[in-house]
């Protein structure tokens, strides 16, 4: 039994590199070789990534034993071996048959023995170097006899049985199968099962299905094996070798744990290290939070100051707001004072609207004349369609019928030829009679003639077939009678069926016809009510939805035009409030000396002030940092002279406000002549070009400001263009860096000057203004907003109003021109139904006159059914006996007997078709009258046809006269049209005039109108302040302090609003608060920053958790499966080592041996000792016993290992070489005590051994070539002993 250190043996190695859809693998097997395992170096380098559960999950489960040792249950045994070609065996070889229990091969040394176990070695997959070869080549036969043979096959030959007493036993039907393998000269090598193409992996899995492992092959011993057992040490030594340890896990199936119980060891020394990594990334985040603490509290301190300051400003802003609604109150009392005087404008206007009143009901007049005349048109041409519709209903009938006409003219024609055909059936089919009668009299008489050869050629087998012949025949005469009666029955069934289908086809099909035509009138009446009630119900809905749709058009067309209107009004406005928020935010950033002099321009104290420059003029925002940063003068005030200026120095002095420059436009006329464009460098612009004022008057003061100052893309450029060789220009680039005539250059820097001239001119405005023009803005949006809103609404009601009447029309059209046919066609079925069934009473059959025949149908039915079975039974005993006289004389009779049937079966298909000629002569007559019938009523309805056509044309005529004078009418009315609509455009003149009138007073309610929109502009200033200090309010939000409840704004009562008299003392209080806080100065991101820290201690905490109980869950597998590995080892390692005391005792007669682990506690670690202790010795090591001693210890172990992990058969090879003939007798006598359950195959040359076989395999070899013989034991012993007996007796 070769060591095992892996499960898979080396023939599933090499068979798994096998592909299986290879004819032949041809890789020669002397060339193949194992890879090259792992080192323990990169073992340890290499850590699973996968779960814990993936883990446990790939692990295998224990493996099955490969059978039981269950008495009487179904086991496998080799029944022989055919060897052909292979090594010393020429040609085709039985090996066998091999006895259930014990067979033994035996033979001189050389003969060949040990050839019959490497040919299952061969089979089951192992190596050449195995089989004692070095390549599979040299496994086929070689010899002077037998040169050049190709290839070797060996094939084992297996069953499953069921033991019975003594040698007997039960084979279960089906479970013979073989495998074989064959062999061939370039090396390689297929495998069949049963003679099919398969793979070494289909052979493993039917083996093993049926007990045999070939993943350890214990079941094979080969020679010198045994003793290698006792050579094995404790434990390998290194990864890859196999010591006693390793032997025993490897048949136990505790080794598959190894791998996954290294694998969770260092998963769980990796999650050690990772542990304390996390571990020191928390205690150093503890550390980082502790030391921003402090920070924190002074952060949060400076917070509750401000949340002070926030609360005393929401006191203030609600008492500014308390104050403006106040103010509100009085505004809204003096506008109602003014509305009082607008009652006399009112009277005026009313008087007018009566007056348009009047004129707008006689335009109603007019617009209901015109009306009257533009229906009575569209009702005329509605009338015009629906004659047209008629029109093209009388034309559709037309057709209608001149295709019926067609139609029945060719069915007319197919009726006639009917006619014709049937009236020529009873002489065709007499003509049938007679040639089929002819040609049945001639088969008669062949069939006399082949019965007669039949006859001769059975004559000639008389001899052996005369008993069962002479019966025959006087079946066959009795069969030709009963035949001819069977015949002449079926005639006379066949034509009374024929003859009751006939009578009763008529009725049938003229009761089909009626059912037909009574579902096409039902149809045709529930068409007609659904359509009649659809038009009423059109009727009365059609006009009403189309009035609505109308109505929707007008009020569309309304709302379209005024959307546009509105939508300009919009966008014109809402242009005019950006430019006024812009210049009103503009002059509230202004500076203290600009207000003080704008409040003197508008007080008229000074009233040549112009503003400052910046505000006179505007630029595209592409130069906004180029004319900021390179034109200081924007901020100088424009005045209109030097003396206005000097004004305006002396008020500052003495307002003590501060200073300012001024431009004096009457200085500023020299260099008017500078304001036409120039030539400049590479065309780029000059920025004083790129300016835009609404006063020309200013330009001169932009030029003096700018000069020829040009603007560059970029610095390279400026560089470029500044230095020319006639002149040097002063350059500013859009980034801002300048470039002075001079050459000096200005730049750089973190920020850029920007925003001090605006894109829009700015225009003085107050916020009385500005809000009223937001309040119209707001207004006029909403209003389009409604609008868009209604016009999409609107559109959708006329889509669907438009589909929907549409639809109407259609179906109402279509509807009312199919009521005329439909109404026609319910009248004709009408009547057809009437017709059809005085048909079906006319052709309704004699109820006696159909009983009767059908109860002669069924006389002959049963008659026929007698004669059938009787012949059937004399048909099958001449077919009984012919089968017996043509199994004897098959060879012979077969030809003759098949032209005989040949025959037989034509004279049977004459007598059918006589048959079916005659049925077709008494039907003849009665299809005649049918055929003839159905022309005169097609000839009918062909004339009733023609006069339906003539009428038809004649509506035609009389469509087209009426349509001509709706048309005549039609013209005469669009004729007085033109007249009524000249009286519709002069009332619409005159309402023009009385709307202008009105307009005049328009105007004067206007003046009073804008009194009170000035109050209401007062009102709505207030409003706005009310909504600013509002929005102020909502800005303030008290901050939010960790660890303290969150506090809400108060709101004032009434009461607490009033008592507040100077909101000054509030304001003080709020600077000294701000003053509080920016002497703080604290770190506010501290809090943030304690608070991300905390946060992330926690993070780290959490991971370190983790972490811990994922090292934790892969400690306890690990635990688990090292305990799982050592019960599995230790269970079987226990019954092991039992069995191996018990089977040394009884091998040596009084010995002891046992499985002693070298470390008791951890098995794994040191291995596992084999000591033995022969009879009367003490204990020893296995190594340093004799060779016998050392056989018997190995033998033990092994029987062991067999009785652990049993199967259904053995084979050893010489396993008694070296022990003495007493040990042989011990263990022949223990291997056949094993055989029974178990098929043992022992190679020996010991006679004790043999001499106990049930069977004897003789192995010899004669011309260089092996032969075989098998004999019984048991029997030669028995013969013997008998001989003795009765030579002792003489």
């Amino acid at each position: 039994m070769p060591p095992k250190k892996t499960k898979t043996s080396t023939a599933v190695a090499r068979e798994a590199t096998e592909s299986p859809m290879a004819e032949r693998s041809r890789a020669p097997d002397a060339l193949q070789a194992d890879p090259p395992a792992p080192t323990q170096e990169s073992n340890n380098e290499l850590v699973d990534s996968r779960s814990l559960e993936e883990i446990l999950s790939g692990i295998p489960p224990p493996p099955p034993p490969a059978m039981t040792n269950e008495a009487g249950a179904p086991r496998l045994m080799i029944t022989h071996i055919v060897n052909q070609n292979f090594k010393s065996y020429a040609g085709e070889r039985i090996l066998g048959p091999f006895h259930k229990r014990f067979s033994c091969i035996i033979g001189p040394n050389g003969s060949g023995k040990s050839n019959v176990i490497d040919s299952m070695l061969f089979v089951f997959g192992y190596r050449a170097q195995k089989i004692r070869s070095k390549k599979l080549s040299v496994l086929i036969h070689n010899s002077d006899e037998h040169k050049d043979v190709q290839s070797c096959t060996v094939e084992v030959h297996f069953q499953k049985i069921i033991d019975k007493e003594g040698d007997d036993f039960e084979v279960i039907p089906n479970s013979n199968f073989y495998v074989s393998r064959t062999a061939y000269k370039d090396n390689s090598s297929v495998y069949h099962i049963s003679g099919k193409k398969a793979t070494f992996k289909d052979v493993g899995l039917l083996l093993r299905s049926h007990g045999i492992d070939l993943d350890h092959n214990r079941f094979l011993i080969l020679q010198g094996e045994v003793e290698q057992i006792a050579m094995m040490k404790p434990k390998g030594q290194t990864e890859h070798d196999e010591g006693m340890l390793e032997y025993l896990e490897d048949i136990i199936g505790s080794e598959r744990l190894k791998e996954p119980i290294q694998i969770l060891c260092r998963r769980v020394e990796l999650l050690n290290e990772q542990r304390g990594e996390k571990l020191n990334r928390v205690k150093m985040v503890e550390k980082e939070k502790d030391a921003l603490e402090g920070e924190k509290n002074k952060a949060i301190e400076f917070l509750t100051v401000e949340n002070e300051t926030f609360k005393k400003k929401n006191q203030l802003c609600q008492y500014y707001i308390h104050d403006l609604q106040k103010r509100s109150r009085d505004k809204e009392a003096q506008k109602e004072k003014i509305q009082e005087d607008t009652k006399d404008i009112s009277e005026k206007s009313n008087t007018l609207l009566e007056t348009m009143k009047e004129k707008n009901k006689a335009l109603k007049d007019v617009e209901k004349q015109l009306n009257k005349i533009t229906k009575f048109i569209e009702e005329n041409r509605e009338k015009f369609t629906q004659l047209d519709l008629q029109d093209v209903d009388t034309r559709e009938k037309l057709k209608h019928s001149k295709s019926k006409v067609k139609k029945l003219q060719k069915q007319l024609q197919k009726d006639k030829e009917k006619v014709d055909e049937l009236k020529n059936v009873p002489a065709n089919s007499q003509k049938i009679i007679a040639e089929e009668t002819n040609k049945k009299d001639l088969l008669e008489k062949q069939k006399e003639k082949e019965e007669e050869k039949l006859k001769n050629v059975m004559d000639s087998l008389k001899k052996e077939t005369q008993g069962l012949q002479e019966e025959k025949e006087v079946k066959e005469k009795e069969l030709m009678e009963i035949s001819k009666t069977v015949n002449e029955a079926r005639s006379k069934m066949d034509v009374a069926q024929s003859e009751l289908d006939i009578y009763l086809s008529r009725h049938n099909s003229a009761l089909s016809q009626l059912n037909k035509a009574k579902e096409a009138l039902n149809t045709a009446s529930a068409t007609l009510k659904e359509r009649r009630a659809a038009i009423k119900e059109l009727e009365t809905k059609l006009p009403k939805d189309e009035g609505d749709l109308k109505k929707r058009e007008k009020e569309l067309e309304s709302l379209v035009s005024e959307e546009g209107n509105i939508k300009n009004q919009v966008r014109e406005l809402r242009q005019k409030v950006e430019e006024a928020r812009s210049s009103l935010s503009a002059n509230r950033s202004r500076g203290k000396v600009l207000d003080a002099l704008i409040q003197q321009k508008k007080s008229g104290k000074i009233p040549g002030i112009f503003g400052r420059l910046g505000d006179l003029g505007a630029i595209d925002e592409k130069y906004d940092v180029a004319i900021s940063s390179s034109c200081g003068a924007l901020d100088h005030i424009v005045v209109d002279t030097i003396d206005t200026a000097q004004e305006c120095v002396n008020f500052l002095k003495k307002q003590n406000v501060g200073v300012a420059t001024f431009i004096g436009l009457d200085k500023m006329k020299v260099w008017e002549k500078g304001l036409n464009k120039i030539q400049t460098p590479e065309n780029i612009p000059r920025l004083f070009d790129m300016v835009k004022v609404k006063d020309e008057q200013i330009k001169p003061a932009f030029y003096f400001a700018l000069r020829d100052t040009i603007v560059a893309n970029n610095l390279d450029q400026a560089t470029r263009v500044a230095f020319q060789k006639d002149k040097r220009w002063r350059v500013v680039t859009l980034q801002g860096q300048i470039i002075e005539q001079s050459g000096t250059m200005t730049g750089g820097g973190g920020k850029v000057m920007k925003g001090r001239m605006g894109s829009s001119v700015m225009v003085e405005i107050s916020d009385d203004q500005l809000q009223k023009m937001e309040n119209k803005l707001k207004t006029d949006t909403t209003r389009a907003t409604e609008i868009q809103d209604r016009k999409a609404h609107l559109e959708e009601e006329v889509a669907k109003l438009r589909q929907a009447t549409r639809e109407m029309k259609n179906t109402f059209e279509k509807y009312t021109a199919s009521l005329q046919s439909l109404s026609e066609q319910e009248v004709h079925l009408k009547a057809q139904v009437k017709e059809l069934e005085v048909n079906v009473a006319a052709a309704a059959p004699d109820k006696n006159q159909q009983k009767q025949m059908e109860k002669n149908l069924e006389t002959l039915k049963k008659e026929y059914e007698k004669v059938a079975e009787k012949a059937g039974k004399v048909e099958a005993e001449v077919k009984r006996l012919h089968k017996l006289i043509v199994d004897i004389n098959n060879h012979k009779l077969k030809a003759q007997q098949d032209k005989l049937d040949k025959v037989t079966k034509e004279i049977d298909e004459c007598a059918s078709a006589i048959t079916k000629a005659q049925v077709s002569i008494k039907t003849a007559d009665r299809n005649l009258k049918k055929s003839e019938e159905a022309v005169a009523r097609t000839e009918k309805e062909i004339v009733a046809n023609d006069k339906s056509i003539e009428e038809l044309t004649e509506d035609l005529k009389k469509l087209e006269e009426k349509a001509t004078t709706v048309m005549n009418e039609c013209k005469e009315a669009e004729c007085s049209l033109p007249e009524v609509q000249e009286q519709h455009r002069s009332l619409l003149q005159e309402i023009k005039a009385i709307q202008e009138k009105e307009h005049a007073l328009q105007k004067e309610a206007l003046n009073i109108r804008l009194n009170i929109e000035q109050i209401d502009s007062h009102i709505a200033e207030h409003q706005s302040k009310i909504k600013y200090w509002q929005k102020e309010i909502t800005k303030i939000s008290l901050h939010k302090i960790e660890d303290i409840p969150e506090e809400v704004l108060p709101g004032l009562a009434q009461e607490e609003l009033e008592a507040i008299k100077d909101p000054d003392q509030i304001i003080n209080q709020i600077a000294l608060l701000e003053a509080k806080s920016h002497e703080m100065k604290p770190n506010l991101g501290a809090i943030a920053e304690y608070k991300k820290k905390e946060e992330l201690y926690l993070q780290r905490v959490a991971e370190l958790d983790e972490i811990t109980n994922e090292r934790d869950s892969f400690r306890r597998a690990y635990e688990d499966l090292r305990k799982q590995r050592l019960n599995e080892f230790m269970a079987g390692f226990n019954i092991i080592t039992n069995k191996l005391k018990e089977n040394y005792q009884m091998l040596t007669l009084g010995g002891d041996a046992e499985l002693e682990l070298v470390d008791s506690l951890d098995p794994f670690s040191e291995g596992i000792m084999f000591s033995v202790r022969p009879p009367k010795k003490s204990w020893k090591k296995i190594f340093n016993l004799s060779g016998g001693e050392k056989t018997l210890s190995s033998l033990a172990l092994v029987f062991a290992l067999h009785h652990y992990k049993p199967t259904p058969l053995y084979f050893m090879d010489e396993i008694d070489a070296a022990l003495d003939f007493k040990n042989v007798s011990i263990v022949a006598f223990y291997i056949y005590e094993q055989t029974k359950n178990a098929q043992f195959i022992i190679i020996s040359l010991r006679n004790n051994m043999f001499e106990i076989a049930d069977r004897l395999i003789g192995i010899y070899k004669t011309h260089n070539t092996t032969k075989s013989v098998a004999t019984n034991p048991k029997i030669i012993a028995a013969k013997g002993l008998a001989e003795m007996q009765s030579v002792g007796c003489a």
